[in-house]
C-alpha cells in the first residue's frame, strides 16, 4: 500500500470526499444522488473553515478533518457556497429534494446553537468537520488528522475548542480521546423530530498542545 500524505483540501478532492460523507450519512440512496448529498454536506461544513486537511493515498482522499478559529473570511465562505449551490443543483436535476437537507441543516445548527449556549465551550474555537472512509480506518489517519487540527488549533491561542457531534456520528470516538461531554440533548421522545436520537458539544483541552500553524485552503 502506498503511504499516507496530508495536505491541505484542494477543489480536485470535492468529489471522493463527497462520497465518503455519502456513504457515512446517506446510505438510504445511491449513485450520484448519494455522491451529491455528500457534497452538499462537506461544503455546508467547509463554509464555517478556517483550517481544512485532507489524508491521501495516491493523491486519493480518504479522510478530512476541518476546524475553525474565529470566522473564516468572505472568499473561503463565497466559494464552498458556489459549491453547495451547484451540488444541490444537480441534486435536484437528479430527482431528489436539496430543500430537504437544507430543513435537516437549518434545524440542527438551531440544536448546536442552542447546546453551545448550555455549555461553557469557547465559542471561537471549533472543530468542524472529521471523517474517514471506512476502508482507511485502522491506520492511524483519524488520529493524525485529529492531532494536526489540533496543533492548529493551539498554534491560533485555543486552549480549549469544541466541537458538535450526535448518534448519528461515532461519538464515542471522542470519549476515548479523553474530550468531556459539555452538554446534550435528547429528541428521542420527540416522534416529528428530523434531529438525532441525542445530540452532544464535547470539548477538548488544548493545554501543553505545541502549535504549528498548517495552511488551509477555501
Amino acid at each position: 500500500m502506498e503511504p499516507v500524505e496530508y495536505r491541505p483540501i484542494q477543489n480536485e478532492d470535492v468529489e471522493a470526499l463527497g462520497t465518503i460523507l455519502g456513504d457515512t450519512w446517506h446510505t438510504y440512496t445511491d449513485g450520484r444522488k448519494r455522491i451529491a448529498c455528500g457534497v452538499i454536506d462537506l461544503a455546508n461544513f467547509a463554509q464555517r473553515n478556517t483550517f481544512a486537511e485532507v489524508a491521501v493515498i495516491d493523491d486519493s482522499p480518504i479522510g478530512v478533518i476541518m476546524a475553525r478559529a474565529g470566522m473564516p473570511d468572505k472568499q473561503t465562505q463565497d466559494h464552498w457556497a458556489s459549491i453547495k449551490h451547484h451540488a444541490c443543483e444537480e441534486l435536484n436535476k437528479l430527482g431528489g429534494c436539496a430543500s430537504d437537507l437544507t430543513r435537516f441543516f437549518d434545524a440542527m445548527e438551531k440544536a448546536d446553537r442552542d447546546l453551545l449556549a448550555h455549555s461553557d465551550c469557547d465559542p471561537d474555537f471549533e472543530l468542524v468537520l472529521f471523517a474517514v472512509s471506512s476502508e482507511a480506518r485502522g491506520l492511524g489517519v483519524g488520529s493524525t488528522l485529529m492531532d494536526h487540527a489540533q496543533r492548529y488549533l493551539a498554534a491560533q491561542g485555543a486552549s480549549r475548542a469544541f466541537l458538535f457531534t450526535d448518534t448519528d456520528c461515532t461519538w464515542k470516538y471522542y470519549e476515548h480521546r479523553g474530550m468531556r461531554r459539555a452538554a446534550e440533548q435528547s429528541f428521542a421522545d420527540d416522534g416529528a423530530s428530523i434531529l438525532p436520537e441525542r445530540m452532544f458539544v464535547y470539548e477538548m483541552n488544548l493545554e501543553g498542545i505545541k502549535g504549528v500553524m498548517h495552511a488551509a485552503l477555501p
